[in-house]
């Protein structure tokens, strides 16, 4: 099969196609043709080697976590899914992943059924930010009817989603984007919308009840300022984990801080799935890119200005 390998800690050109073998599944594991991979910042920082999963990689290696297919084959102890069927879902979190390949293998319990009216685009698009986005708004930050939430950096893979995700809550949901993403995060139920390259969200808000942060460093401080004494906030980008700053800020506001790691979890993508299937939110894909595209991808991600998610599709 061919495989895209990352060689080394580096740049995109560190990602070169190779033939490598077909994997074979464990008892409990399914192998799937992949159709479509999506491609996530935390793909871009594992190989250039900053992100705390690179620490426990054998390189040369195949990364990747998010990917959709058709099952080619199953575990002697699989029971959920048959050859044929259309699926996706997490390949391998937290771990080397393997995505990045014709062929892939995944845990039973990492993967759903893809529905027919969902592309496997899409559905490539959805597993890590999706599940990232609603267990913050639905679990970590527990979003209630007619709270005020701050959705940083909403445009984003995590962002757009979240934002639906708070709305579905009944929450009042204001999300941070350049001017450009304001009439499509207000198409996606927000009910507010800062441009921040030319505002200071806190010279808006106060009294937040809930926050969902994505970058950390000033804006997590800000972030924090603004919210209620008894809010929360929640901070995605694993780097800045522990920032002694800001939970030294976040006691003295009597703010829940809290760092968050999106877990696979079937039951969750087949909710995700089923919202989706059912029209209820939509996964927006900035840009679609083939197999011999992987690195150009990365450079797209990297630019932190894509609206919602990159995708590569493997061509049959």
């Amino acid at each position: 099969m061919k495989a895209t390998v990352l060689q080394q800690f580096g740049d995109p050109e560190q990602l070169i196609i190779e033939d490598k073998p077909k994997p074979v599944p464990g008892d409990k594991q399914v192998l799937l043709r992949v159709k479509s991979i999506g491609i996530n910042p935390v793909d871009t920082k594992v190989r250039n080697g900053s992100n705390k999963i690179a620490q426990d990689l054998n390189i040369p290696t195949i990364i990747g976590w998010d990917a959709s297919g058709v099952v080619a084959a199953c575990g002697k102890e699989v029971t959920d899914f048959k050859k044929g069927d259309p699926v996706f879902g997490c390949i391998g979190f937290p771990g080397a992943g393997g995505a990045y390949a014709e062929y892939a293998l995944a845990d039973e319990g990492d993967i759903a059924t893809k529905p027919d009216n969902i592309s496997f685009r899409k559905a490539a698009a959805l597993p890590i930010v999706g599940l990232t986005a609603y267990q913050s708004i639905h679990e970590h930050l527990a979003v209630q009817p007619n709270q005020q939430v701050l959705i940083q950096a909403a445009a984003g893979g995590v962002g757009h989603l979240s934002v639906q995700f708070a709305k579905q809550a009944g929450a009042y949901v204001i999300g941070t984007a350049s001017a450009g993403n304001r009439n499509f995060l207000l198409g996606l139920g927000a009910d507010e919308v800062i441009d921040y390259k030319n505002e200071d969200f806190e010279d808006h808000l106060s009294n937040l009840d809930a926050v969902q942060d994505a970058m950390g460093g000033d804006v997590l401080y800000r972030s924090i300022k603004c919210t209620r004494e008894g809010g929360k906030v929640v901070c995605l980008p694993s780097y800045t984990k522990d920032d002694p700053k800001a939970i030294e800020l976040a006691n003295q506001e009597g703010v829940d801080l809290e760092w968050i790691m999106m877990r696979a979890s079937k039951k969750h993508l087949q909710e995700i799935v089923r919202l989706m299937s059912s029209g209820q939110i939509t996964v927006n894909i900035d840009h679609i890119f083939s197999f011999e595209e992987i690195p150009k991808a990365h450079r797209a991600v990297e630019t932190h200005s894509t609206r919602g998610k990159v995708v590569v599709e493997i061509a049959d």
